[in-house]
């Protein structure tokens, strides 16, 4: 699922001193890519600051693969000693925003639901505090009110806490693409990514690094199931897939994203969700993929970014019959 990772850095110097790149080993592998996505974040506000993304996710700062673009993004990197809260306001319509606690090996034992104010309990330094806020897309005054309510999102230290910044580390490249094209091929024969993200001593660190290999930032599968599918199909042709609406718990929903073969965002125009898609009488919906000029006019239709292009479909808050898998999605087909 991912191929190209541009964050990468290949050299730290301290003073005058270059210190020797580190070697990834299949033990490290979750924690490099983490670090290599913390070393975004930092690069962009520093340490203990949200970066708060005021658009969809922009397609020169994705600081990771299959990003999405049907929430607005909160990253920031924090030290959370013992006592470490983090608040979320309380939005005027109950719509989603979590707070997911990324710690810096991977493992996700938090995962927070607004409003409230919640402690955070990391078995290391820093963590990342991911906050996913819901967006309709093509509401400007709905993105607007999104902004607001990152503005209100905060982070608390215990009083006399000495604030630390984050260290970046420096890890040898050749060895983690090697492991990263590894753990690759393993993670496209998976059928879904359900056993590859959560918390310390329920995941095995096998499973770990393959969703940090294609997929870094995954919520547990009870709070969000990620249907990811790599069909080998043309960027040229028009292909389409018919739908049952997924079941998902209150406060929750539904989207389709589309990425180029590299597992990134290559188009503006790349999300559905279930506040646009266009539902038949049935509840059933149907989406078209490729060009539009190939295409047609279509009510559900996503713009493929060339070939092997790379589909994502994340059901937030899901219901059983999506955490057990009886919930299944069809391999699109070519529409003559």
């Amino acid at each position: 699922m991912i191929k190209v990772n541009a964050i990468l850095m290949t050299t730290l110097i301290m003073g005058s001193s270059a210190y020797a790149a580190q070697t990834v080993t299949p033990e490290n592998y979750a924690r490099a890519e983490v670090d290599l996505s913390y070393q975004n974040v930092v690069n962009d506000v520093g340490s203990n600051k949200f970066r708060h993304d005021r658009t969809l996710m922009p397609l020169d700062k994705q600081p990771a693969v299959t990003m999405n673009r049907d929430t607005i993004y909160s990253f920031g990197v924090y030290y959370v000693p013992n006592g470490t809260t983090v608040t979320l306001p309380k939005s005027k319509d109950g719509r989603y925003q979590s707070a997911m606690i990324m710690q810096n090996d991977d493992f996700t034992d938090q995962v927070f639901y607004g409003p409230g104010t919640f402690e955070i309990k990391s078995k290391t330094e820093f963590a990342a505090i991911v906050v996913r806020t819901q967006v309709n897309p093509g509401d400007p005054q709905d993105i607007d009110y999104v902004h607001k309510l990152q503005d209100e999102i905060t982070v608390k230290w215990p009083a006399g806490t000495k604030v630390k910044s984050y260290t970046p580390v420096d890890w040898d490249k050749d060895s983690l693409m090697t492991l990263r094209k590894q753990y690759q091929a393993e993670a496209a024969k998976l059928p879904n990514f359900n056993d590859t993200a959560g918390a310390r001593g329920k995941i095995d660190p096998k499973m770990l690094r393959l969703s940090a290999s294609v997929a870094l930032g995954l919520l547990p599968a009870e709070d969000a199931v990620y249907l990811y599918r790599d069909f080998g199909l043309s960027g040229d042709k028009c292909y389409k897939a018919t739908y049952s609406k997924p079941d998902f718990n209150e406060g929750g929903f539904f989207s389709f994203t589309m990425y180029g073969a590299d597992k990134y965002l290559h188009d503006e125009n790349s999300i559905l969700n279930n506040r646009t898609i266009k539902f038949d009488p049935d509840g059933k919906f149907t989406i078209y993929y490729g060009p539009e000029k190939v295409c047609g006019t279509q009510k559900n239709w996503l713009p493929t970014p060339g070939d092997n292009w790379y589909l994502g479909m994340r059901i937030y808050r899901p219901g059983e019959s999506v955490i057990n898998g009886s919930y299944t999605v069809p391999t699109p087909v070519e529409v003559k």
